[in-house]
């Protein structure tokens, strides 16, 4: 298949697509209730923040335990970011960390995310993970990987302003995007806008 994809000289489609915000809400409420609670904890955090998934990873139970504000700075671009900690998040970690396995060296300073040696876990497991997570619970999305939590960001703080210009101007700043044609095409809003054009036809 990819041989006569690459013959006929087209690329094969690796984009990711977002969640509803209501449709991740309710995952995690299901997750958080069968026990799965580092999956809950990455959905919830992933889609609350809004960060490259390397710094998702990089967060430690100190960063974010009881805190109002999470400061950090991004490993990518060195810019500091600074996160307001919604409500939900602050209970979700309060009512998560005493569950999670942490094993004989618990620590604050451990990452958030850690395997059962404390070790923050990779990103080639947390894309597994949620593709786990995806199918067990049958949410259809595409390409599911560590970029759905970061775009279920983007979709719900776009749609929460009103889907405006000015809204792309500011993701386009928490993204690190040169322009907001990037942010466009990064939550994929250019070919849903161009593919709804069609059928009001």
């Amino acid at each position: 298949m990819s041989r006569l994809l690459l013959h006929c000289g087209m690329k094969r489609n690796t984009t990711t697509s977002a969640l509803e915000w209501n449709q991740m809400l309710g995952l995690c409420d299901q997750l958080k209730k069968d026990g799965h609670y580092r999956e809950y904890l990455l959905f919830l955090l992933g889609s609350h923040f809004g960060l490259r998934i390397s710094d998702l990873l990089s967060l430690t139970l100190r960063d974010v335990l009881r805190q109002e504000t999470v400061f950090l700075k991004e490993g990518k671009t060195g810019k500091q970011r600074v996160i307001n900690v919604h409500v939900r998040v602050q209970e979700a970690l309060v009512h998560c960390v005493p569950l999670l396995r942490m094993g004989p060296n618990w620590s604050v300073d451990r990452p958030i995310f850690a395997n059962r040696w404390g070790n923050q876990i990779s990103v080639s497991y947390v894309n597994k993970r949620i593709k786990w997570v995806l199918v067990k619970y049958r949410i259809k999305t595409q390409n599911a990987s560590s970029h759905t939590l970061r775009k279920t960001f983007g979709r719900r703080l776009w749609e929460q302003h009103g889907e405006s210009d000015k809204a792309l101007v500011f993701l386009s700043e928490i993204f690190g995007h040169s322009n907001t044609a990037i942010t466009r095409r990064y939550l994929g809003i250019t070919q849903e806008t161009i593919a709804n054009a069609y059928m009001s036809l």
